[in-house]
């Protein structure tokens, strides 16, 4: 055998090894896609069947809210624990865990606005007191409550004109960091309140029991549906002249079947000195327009949070929003 044959055999053979080499890559970035794409597809498939038996699970929640008898069940079995209906049974490949909750016993954060019929906005001041009674309540200072008050007011007006000299409009979050601009609309979620001047983590939670959004100004109190673990709304109703635990004592001493009237709840001669605002009086009802129904799915070794926001719209309830994972 001559030199330039071994030559070229020897480059034969580098050249086999580099198209081995090559293939294998290939064939390993094939594979690599291919589980990839599978592990996809499958993702994609247990949302969509965590999606559609939420909306199986929502056409039963309407059917059971439809009764107005129902939907006080509902407030009147978390009477002196979790305001919470708990539903819990086997899927084929996996769990499904729910709760219906009733949201009469929030404040509403877009009724700090109102709204009149030509469309002019303004700080509904009396829900605007409110909702400082209640930062007040849960003891944050009172320099953070006068920096938060007007700048929600105005994250949540048109207008791009501060509401008050201590408000905030886009010149100031401009040069925050994050920079960011104010919503200038309703909020969507609580956790937009995070962005608002003034707020702080610590802040947040203490509030976040407390609040909820609708889609409207309207903001109504059900005292039935009032927990005794949670007394502020309780508390603040009252102008701070109750304690978090006269509060919970009144909550705790609720009738079995709660309150027939709101006064016979105002008739208690504790409601009687504590009430006097307008607001206390005017935002008590006995029957709850909005309900949220979470929805915890497990298919294989995925996790799906859904949640149907659900409003009684003339006696009828309507999904009006769905939001997927849980507020952090």
């Amino acid at each position: 055998m001559t030199l330039l044959d071994k030559k070229f055999k020897g480059a034969a053979l580098i050249m086999a090894l580099f198209v081995t080499a090559i293939i294998a890559s290939v064939s390993a970035g094939l594979f690599s896609m291919i589980s990839t794409n599978l592990e996809n597809e499958k993702n994609m498939i247990s949302e969509q069947q965590a999606i559609l038996t939420t909306l199986s699970l929502e056409s039963f929640t309407k059917k059971y809210l439809n009764n107005k008898e129902n939907r006080n069940n509902i407030v009147l079995a978390a009477n002196n624990f979790s305001q919470k209906s708990p539903i819990n049974f086997p899927l084929e490949r996996g769990n499904l865990e729910a709760n219906i909750v009733d949201m009469g016993q929030c404040f509403n954060l877009n009724s700090l606005i109102s709204i009149s019929p030509t469309g002019e906005e303004s700080a509904n001041q009396e829900n605007l007191g409110f909702f400082k009674n209640l930062m007040k309540s849960l003891f944050i200072q009172d320099q953070k409550i006068e920096e938060i008050s007007p700048a929600v007011i105005d994250w949540l007006d048109k207008d791009f004109f501060p509401d008050s000299y201590l408000g905030v409009e886009d010149d100031y979050y401009k040069n925050e960091k994050p920079s960011r601009l104010t919503s200038n609309q309703f909020f969507f979620d609580i956790t937009e309140l995070r962005d608002v001047k003034g707020m702080t983590e610590e802040i947040f939670q203490k509030l976040k029991p407390y609040i909820c959004v609708f889609n409207s100004v309207e903001t109504k109190i059900n005292i039935n549906s009032l927990n005794p673990f949670y007394p502020n709304i309780l508390v603040a109703l009252s102008s701070n002249t109750l304690s978090d635990l006269e509060a919970r004592n009144i909550l705790n001493n609720k009738p079995l079947g709660g309150y027939s009237s709101v006064s016979d709840f105002l008739n208690q001669q504790e409601i009687k000195t504590a009430f006097s605002s307008k607001f206390s009086k005017s935002n008590l009802t006995l029957e709850t327009k909005y309900f949220i129904l979470n929805t915890n799915i497990k298919i294989d070794d995925k996790d799906f949070h859904l949640k149907s926001h659900i409003f009684m719209l003339n006696e009828s309830p309507k999904v009006i929003r769905r939001k997927f994972g849980e507020y952090l």
